[in-house]
């Protein structure tokens, strides 16, 4: 399979990549305050919640975080095999079944969730979702971003921000060819897609935090609808490159 580490950014790419970081803060805000303060995308805060459970000997609340990590690593292990063989096997509307999946995932806890008979199923629901959703744009070579968490989104910013004034720099010190003029721009836009990642997730995890109150656990029929919407814009115009 012919993937490129850093595939084309096009408006129709960049598009659910932000629509997808905006499901992913949603659904970990929604984690957090409706899960016992359980990160379901963010496996960073999970692993710091571990280490600090664990030191004030609160077993049960570290393994209850250790177990979102495993259900995340489940997920990310899971989608990732599906779609790699689902390109190697020339279906290129495999990235539509993955999000119908991940949909699927929140759609069953939306309708266990109000009874909290299993907080266990819950957390495996939700994190198993978001690791489904954060490897497959990157294994079906549409974009090479997460859209689960924004550390590294933030780390690009500074990255690209950082590339586009030296770019502006050397140009200015005429020690570039005067045909590499775009690179600044290139640059610049690079590091606007990442800040708009970071404000997706962020608006994702607002709009959560303001409908969870009166919604509940039926909130997560916005997520659930965003990504119906993109399933099917990938089964009517994938934008998963063809295997070569």
């Amino acid at each position: 399979m012919a993937k490129n580490d850093r595939p084309p950014l096009t408006a129709y790419r960049a598009a659910f990549a932000l629509a997808l970081a905006a499901v992913g803060g949603f659904v970990d805000v929604f984690g957090y305050l409706s899960l016992n303060h359980v990160f379901t995308a963010t496996m960073s805060g999970n692993t710091v919640l571990i280490a600090v459970h664990a030191e004030a000997g609160d077993r049960s609340a570290a393994l209850l975080h250790a177990y979102a990590v495993a259900m995340f690593v489940a997920g990310l292990l899971v989608s990732g095999v599906a779609i790699e063989l689902g390109l190697r096997y020339r279906f290129r509307r495999i990235l539509a079944v993955a999000l119908a999946v991940e949909a699927g995932c929140l759609a069953a806890l939306a309708w266990q969730g109000p009874d909290q008979r299993s907080l266990l199923s819950l957390v495996a629901l939700a994190a198993f979702s978001m690791g489904l959703q954060n490897i497959s744009l990157r294994t079906a070579g549409v974009l090479s971003v997460f859209t689960t968490h924004v550390t590294g989104t933030l780390t690009r910013l500074g990255e690209q921000f950082v590339a586009c004034a030296f770019a502006i720099a050397a140009r200015l010190g005429r020690r570039r060819a005067k045909d590499d003029g775009p690179a600044p721009l290139a640059a610049l836009g690079q590091a606007g897609f990442a800040a708009s990642l970071w404000l997706a997730f962020l608006a994702g995890g607002g709009t959560a935090g303001a409908v969870l109150p009166n919604w509940g656990f039926a909130s997560l029929g916005l997520p659930i609808a965003v990504l119906l919407v993109i399933a099917g814009f990938q089964l009517i115009a994938p934008v998963v490159p063809a295997p070569g």
